[in-house]
């Protein structure tokens, strides 16, 4: 506003800096003279006498003098009188160049007029800004003051005139104010900011320059305040600053360390926890890099990871093994991401570094007593059928066999009975050890229950006949071993095998389906004679012939409507019902009911999972639509499973989202549940499917937790909101410290993660308090009810839920 106000005024104004150069004019002194902006003095006047006498003129005023003179000068070919006024233009309390104005002044009477004149067009110009101005005398008195300064004094401008200011501004803000006001009447150009508290309580803020005004002689007669309202400027700098303090409280208090570097890697902040990292203060961080702060290694490590975050313009993850300066030793995943300034360029790193020790420690013991037999420490079931899995699919890329030997020890029962548990459990050992001993490093070796080994063989030749071969080999090689006799506290004890041999090459059989091939031949093993091999018998094809039958009947059944939804309670720990978990069942017109394990299954081979599963989705949706509309049901949810096959669609979002627009079923209550056979595949799409879902109000659960073998790696990743604990792990919770040990893990994860846990296969009150006292909070099982459809269930568990409260307490 004050360089509009002084590119409008009409005679010459000018500052130059300390050097003399001039670095502002306004647009009559370029009218004048034509744009001399950077020249100094001597540059600009041609006249040696002019020069002299300004440059005697520049000294007094650099001496802090305000200078008015008149002077006689060429404009465009007539010679013109000017009244010239050089001022210092203090800074911090010295001289830091100077202001100069000059007025034409020719002649002078007309000047005079004329004068008169511009004073009105300039008062008018005033009177008209939108910041304040007035001029007041040495006794304090208002010459001029503007409508917008008038108006912030609270009184008109006309009766301003004349007046004291202290008859205008209370005596508190005079007493404020006469230090600013006495060095301006001193001759010191003074700028300062003012709190004012209006009479309606609001508070404004006002910057305020007090320009003295000297007479011919250098006397100071007054001063000229020009003021401007900043209250909202400073309105936001107070917010700012307040924002500013609280993100630095909120960061200063994370566990985590956080450090902000430049683009040249050098600290700009970090929060206590990198201080104790770094084994010094802040103050003594910040300014330095890492080659300053750690170890050549380590700051090149760091270094490394900063410049791969600033070329992908994105945010880089890394895990690695730390050391603070107090000598505490963590593995730490740290996450640095790119700052840009507001022009869109790189400034500098944002780096979060969090102690993942307990977690990586938890992952590790949940892996191992989820995959590994806890005597033998061979994989077990689950980590079998993971590999299995894994096989299968590397079989069908390459081509080449690969065999499954179920090996079952002979009499092994006679052995527990007559010599005890414990000497039985020593054969086993050593029999695990004889196992792998025997086999390659590719080939797994596991325990599968009691006394049961399964072997698999990967990597045999394309050709079914070679690879029959070579597995016949390694079975021999295993009868040969195992007829050694074994060493059990001091006493030789000879045990022999019966094996059972199946081939797989990458094909569709189910993996159930090889595991009972081998087991089927292990007890032809037996038939015949044991301490002996078998392969699988191909007339047992037949079963295969049985499911295709079975999915001629199911593709009718979906057609016939002969489907139909089972519901299981979920109880929270007060044993009231929170939900339900919707379950398909197929009630077939001849077979009857056919078990889902007979027919899903199925449905995942041939596709028909995919409108079975849509189906499914209406008919929950619908009956939420029921519950909705009464108060004592809308509150419960409904859980749906997914397959995998189904998950993956490509429209698998939208058909869901339809489903919930069709039917207008509460997203929110609706839960879906995912099984951990999902993270085979693609991970990164997953989550973004399950993101955009979870953003319409859907909720997720993860199925049969701890079954699966690479979920914990992308638990943390997934947007999930409940856990549910395998029955497998639930079942045996009294007797097998094992289970023990996973559910109680599984329960402090999920804690961790700040997710729910739902305990499934509940069925004795034994298992129930063992959960509770775990910190379960969720249950499902048949301690409180079992699947049944919704008439049978409202009637079974007393849920009264056409008609009464949903909120009764489930007897079991």
């Amino acid at each position: 506003m004050l360089r509009t106000m002084v590119d409008n005024i009409p005679f010459e104004a000018w500052v130059r800096d300390e050097s003399g150069r001039l670095v502002l004019e306004n647009p009559a002194r370029i009218a004048h003279y034509g744009s001399q902006l950077g020249r100094t003095p001597e540059q600009c006047s041609q006249q040696p006498e002019e020069l002299q006498r300004w440059l005697r003129y520049n000294e007094r005023a650099m001496q802090g003098e305000v200078i008015e003179y008149e002077a006689r000068t060429d404009v465009h070919g007539q010679v013109r009188d000017f009244l010239c006024i050089v001022a210092p233009l203090w800074k911090l309390g010295r001289v830091a160049g100077l202001v100069g104005f000059n007025m034409d002044v020719t002649p002078r009477k007309a000047a005079e007029r004329l004068a008169h004149e511009k004073d009105t067009q300039l008062a008018a110009i005033l009177r008209q800004m939108p910041g304040g101005v007035s001029r007041l005398d040495r006794d304090l008195r208002f010459l001029f003051v503007n409508d917008a300064h008038a108006r912030w004094f609270g009184h008109p401008a006309d009766a301003m005139l004349g007046q004291p200011l202290s008859s205008i501004v209370s005596a508190e803000r005079l007493q404020r104010m006469m230090p600013f006001v006495q060095r301006a009447l001193d001759g010191e150009v003074v700028v300062f900011e003012n709190r004012i508290v209006l009479p309606s309580g609001a508070v404004h803020w006002r910057h305020t320059t007090l320009a003295p005004e000297r007479l011919a002689d250098g006397q100071v007669c007054g001063f000229v305040a020009f003021a401007m309202d900043t209250t909202e400027r400073k309105n936001m700098e107070l917010a700012l600053a307040q924002n500013q303090s609280r993100l630095r409280t909120l960061v200063n208090a994370l566990p985590d360390m956080v450090f902000l570097k430049d683009a040249d890697g050098v600290y700009q902040y970090c929060n206590p926890v990198f201080e104790r990292f770094a084994g010094r203060p802040e103050a003594d961080i910040v300014g330095r890099t890492d080659v300053e702060l750690f170890s050549e290694d380590a700051a090149h490590a760091y270094r490394a990871h900063d410049l791969e975050t600033l070329r992908l313009k994105e945010s880089v993850t890394y895990e690695e093994d730390m050391v603070f300066a107090d000598g505490h030793r963590g593995r730490f995943e740290t996450i640095k991401t790119p700052i840009q300034g507001e022009d869109g360029r790189l400034t500098g790193v944002l780096g979060v570094a969090r102690d993942i020790t307990d977690r990586k420690r938890a992952e590790r013991e949940i892996e191992r007593l989820a995959f590994f037999d806890a005597l033998t420490d061979l994989p077990n079931r689950r980590l079998l059928v993971d590999r299995l899995r894994q096989a299968c699919l590397a079989s069908a890329r390459s081509g080449q066999h690969g065999a499954l030997l179920f090996l079952d020890l002979d009499n092994f029962k006679d052995l527990n009975d007559t010599m005890g548990h414990a000497i039985g459990d020593q054969l086993l050992v050593q029999v695990g050890r004889r196992l792998v001993g025997s086999v390659r490093q590719v080939d797994t070796v596991s325990r599968f229950g009691g006394d049961e080994f399964v072997l698999m063989l990967e990597e045999l030749s394309p050709h079914w006949t070679e690879a029959t071969e070579q597995a016949e080999r390694v079975a021999e090689k295993l009868l040969v071993s195992m007829n050694q006799p074994f060493e059990l506290r001091g006493l030789q004890h000879y045990s022999t095998p019966s094996i059972g041999i199946t081939l797989f090459s990458g094909d569709d059989t189910p993996i159930d389906e090889l595991l009972k091939r081998a087991d089927l031949a292990m007890y032809q093993a037996k038939a015949h004679g044991r301490n002996t091999l078998r392969f699988f018998d191909p007339q047992m094809q037949a079963a295969a012939t049985a499911r295709s039958v079975l999915e001629g009947d199911l593709r009718q059944g979906l057609l016939r409507q002969e489907l139909l939804l089972y519901y299981q309670p979920v109880v929270n720990d007060q044993q009231r019902i929170t939900g339900v978990e919707a379950l398909v069942r197929w009630a077939h017109p001849q077979r009857g009911m056919v078990s889902p394990g007979e027919f899903i299954p199925l449905a995942e081979q041939t596709g028909l999972i995919l409108p079975l599963g849509q189906w499914v989705l209406e008919q929950a949706c619908a009956q939420l639509v029921q519950w909705a509309d009464r108060p004592e049901t809308r509150h419960l949810t409904l859980s749906v499973n997914v397959s995998a096959r189904q998950f993956r669609h490509p429209d698998f979002v939208q058909l869901v989202l339809d489903t919930l627009s069709r039917t207008g079923a509460n997203a929110r209550c609706l839960q879906l549940e995912l099984t951990e056979s999902l993270l085979l595949t693609d991970v990164e799409d997953m989550i973004a499917k399950m993101t955009e879902l979870r953003m319409e109000g859907l909720r997720f659960s993860l199925d049969d937790f701890g079954t699966g073998y690479s979920s914990l790696s992308y638990l943390k990743r997934l947007p999930l909101d409940q856990l549910k604990i395998d029955q497998g792990f639930v079942r045996d919770v009294l007797v097998d410290p094992n289970d023990a040990a996973i559910v109680r893990t599984i329960l402090a994860l999920a804690g961790s993660l700040d997710l729910a846990v739902v305990a499934e296969g509940v069925e004795t009150e034994g298992q129930l308090d063992f959960l509770r006292q775990s910190g379960c909070r969720a249950f499902q099982g048949y301690l409180f009810g079992r699947p049944a459809p919704i008439d049978r269930l409202e009637q079974a568990q007393g849920l009264s839920l056409a008609t009464g409260s949903a909120h009764g307490t489930i007897s079991g």
